[in-house]
């Protein structure tokens, strides 16, 4: 799918996305960097279900997901990242509109995941997904600031979308 406004297209990682990938989440703290290997198995297995956003200098965005193990209608949101310099045009939202219209073996009634309570940014983008898919969105601790052992780490709050229908 193409953003004309913004001469953006979105579309499934491929294996040479990987190092972009890698080098896009680098440079975005306070995100978690994964190995290289990481989204390289991202950019292969979970392609379907993950996205990049490729503009005329190449990718600006990117959100990998993955169907929940024990809820095939369930996509996990684990990482969205949008360059500095492209943020605040509605990548992330066409990201994430583009990957939820995506044909899946069954049909997505929810969408999952993990916000920081500082990421304010992250918590506004998908509560306005939540909107525009004219459904709610619960919140409820994941994972606590203990789970991450001695990391300083905030909790992760489990933002869940839904239900919902994608026509």
């Amino acid at each position: 799918m193409k953003n004309n406004s913004l001469h953006i297209l979105f579309r499934k990682p491929e294996i040479s996305d990987a190092y972009s990938i890698w080098t896009l989440i680098k440079e975005s703290p306070p995100l978690d960097l994964n190995s290289l290997y990481c989204y390289l198995i991202i950019s292969t297995h979970f392609s379907q279900t993950s996205i990049v956003a490729e503009g005329p200098d190449g990718i600006c965005g990117f959100i990998s997901a993955y169907i929940h193990p024990d809820s095939d209608n369930t996509l996990f949101v684990w990482q969205v990242v949008v360059k500095k310099e492209k943020k605040r045009q509605g990548i992330a939202n066409g990201m994430l509109q583009s990957l939820l219209r995506r044909k899946h073996k069954k049909a997505i009634r929810y969408l999952e995941t993990t916000v920081s309570p500082s990421n304010a940014a992250s918590g506004a983008l998908f509560y306005s997904t939540a909107k525009s898919l004219n459904t709610k969105c619960h919140e409820s601790v994941l994972f606590t600031e203990k789970d991450f052992g001695n990391q300083a780490h905030e909790d992760e709050i489990l933002y869940r979308i839904g239900p919902f229908d994608i026509t």
